[in-house]
């Protein structure tokens, strides 16, 4: 007979030596139940038996189930716990493969997309390490020639690496046609192209700014810029300045292909007084319409004038610089900007000799242009003319000059100067020619108050004061 000992775990069978029972076979209305004395099993629900309940071919008359799930047999008067093999089901086993199903192809799907991620990864990786070794070579290059610069190792000609400059260079510089329209004799509508070059100096979320010359967009109806080779996009006129013939264009990022428009870059700005005469000189621009043209040379001159009556100054370069180049780019060692490429003398007897506007000159301008769409320049309102030491002695009026016309509206008209007044002085500045008048207007800025001097009636000496006006504000032929 067996005897119950309760442990932790519950009831479980303790195998009596002495008597040795084979296993028995219950018969339920599930499955066949084995009864192993010397075996536990858990059962996760209880089993019904069945009125007739066979133990080893002998009639039992009492079954019950305990809370354990064990079923307890009557056997010959003598009670056992008969723990119960329970087969699994079809559901559950249905359930399992399923789920193996769903894991193994999750699986799949995840690295396939995690294939596929790390190929564009690896496309992006590439990029980023293109622009990263583009910009690293071109900081050691500057670093370079800045440590020689400063251990008073000046960069040559033949130290230059013109192919570095080139490459960092390149893809701010722009190739420019501008659409002319003109009548012929007959006044039928015509139309004609002028090309140039132009420079990025600029960049904002929607648009890059380009400088170029004025005279190259002068009269234009349409402008358009050629980014790389043979890919075009519409620029807009931004403003212009004819006195320094200058002129800012746009470029919208909308209208440039997504592949290019982060390959377009503004250019690094140098500082144009710090140039000494000998130094290398690149010119880069569309001559003739070859896009990206790259020449080379030295500055020959700096602070050079055009003529004797300008007051403009340039800077002188060997570089070649031909029709097309206006508007381009003359960068330093560096590979910075230090002008705008403007003219050259063309000559037979004349080689060499061309022309940039400084970039102290050009950057304030298009500051300017870019906020207003226009450069303010103070005036007064007047017309004149040169009274010389002879026509003085002549007519005996002093040196200065004559006031030939007032415009209407303007500072001088509101400030009471008359026809026939002669300037010959400017607060503490004398005036002997309308090249001093202006240069001293020059040194102001709208709304300066001056002290105009002039002789009226050839007798009387006046001291008049006068608040600047802004030339280009109200005149949009100026701008």
């Amino acid at each position: 007979m067996n005897e119950e000992k309760m442990n932790q775990d519950g009831y479980e069978p303790i195998n009596d030596s002495s008597n040795v029972q084979e296993p028995m076979y219950v018969e339920t209305n599930e499955t066949d139940i084995s009864i192993e004395p010397n075996q536990e099993q858990e059962v996760s629900q209880k089993v019904e038996v069945k009125p007739s309940v066979f133990v080893s071919g002998e009639n039992s008359n009492e079954t019950n189930t305990d809370q354990s799930g064990r079923i307890n047999v009557t056997q010959s008067g003598e009670a056992q716990n008969v723990p119960i093999h329970k087969g699994p089901k079809l559901k559950s086993v249905l359930a399992v493969i399923m789920a193996m199903v769903l894991v193994g192809s999750s699986t799949f799907m995840v690295g396939y997309y995690q294939g596929q991620i790390n190929l564009q990864d690896d496309k992006i990786a590439d990029r980023v390490n293109q622009i990263l070794d583009k910009q690293m070579n071109e900081k050691v290059y500057q670093s370079v020639v800045k440590y020689f610069d400063e251990n008073g190792n000046p960069i040559t000609v033949g130290d230059v690496n013109i192919a570095s400059i080139y490459q960092n260079v390149s893809h701010s510089v722009v190739g420019l046609t501008s659409k002319l329209k003109y009548f012929d004799w007959f006044n039928n509508e015509r139309y004609t192209e002028g090309t140039g070059s132009g420079v990025v100096v600029k960049e904002e979320d929607d648009r890059y700014y380009i400088v170029t010359n004025f005279h190259v967009v002068d009269g234009a109806t349409e402008v358009v810029a050629e980014i790389v080779s043979d890919q075009i996009v519409p620029a807009q006129l931004i403003g212009y300045d004819s006195d320094s013939d200058l002129a800012v264009v746009s470029i919208m990022k909308k209208d440039i292909p997504a592949t290019l428009v982060n390959e377009i870059q503004p250019i690094e700005i140098g500082v144009s007084k710090d140039l000494q005469v000998g130094e290398p000189a690149i010119a880069i621009g569309n001559p003739l319409g070859y896009n990206n043209t790259v020449t080379y040379g030295v500055v020959s001159a700096i602070d050079r004038k055009l003529s004797s009556d300008q007051a403009n100054e340039y800077i002188q370069t060997d570089a070649a610089i031909n029709p097309g180049n206006s508007g381009g780019a003359l960068v330093n060692k560096k590979g910075e900007l230090i002008g705008i490429n403007t003219s050259k003398i063309a000559d037979t007897n004349v080689e060499g000799i061309g022309f940039a506007i400084p970039t102290d000159t050009i950057m304030p301008i298009v500051a300017e242009l870019i906020q207003n769409g226009y450069v303010s320049k103070p005036y007064m309102g007047i017309g004149g003319v040169n009274i010389d030491e002879d026509t003085s002695k002549l007519y005996e009026i002093p040196i200065g000059v004559l006031v030939k016309f007032i415009y209407d509206d303007s500072p001088a008209l509101k400030a009471g100067l008359k026809e026939m007044d002669v300037v010959i002085g400017i607060d503490d500045q004398k005036v002997y020619t309308m090249d001093d008048l202006t240069g001293i207007l020059a040194t102001h800025e709208p709304g300066d108050e001056i002290t105009v001097k002039v002789i009226r009636d050839g007798k009387e000496k006046l001291e008049i004061p006068l608040t600047l006006g802004d030339r280009n504000k109200n005149n949009p032929s100026n701008k």
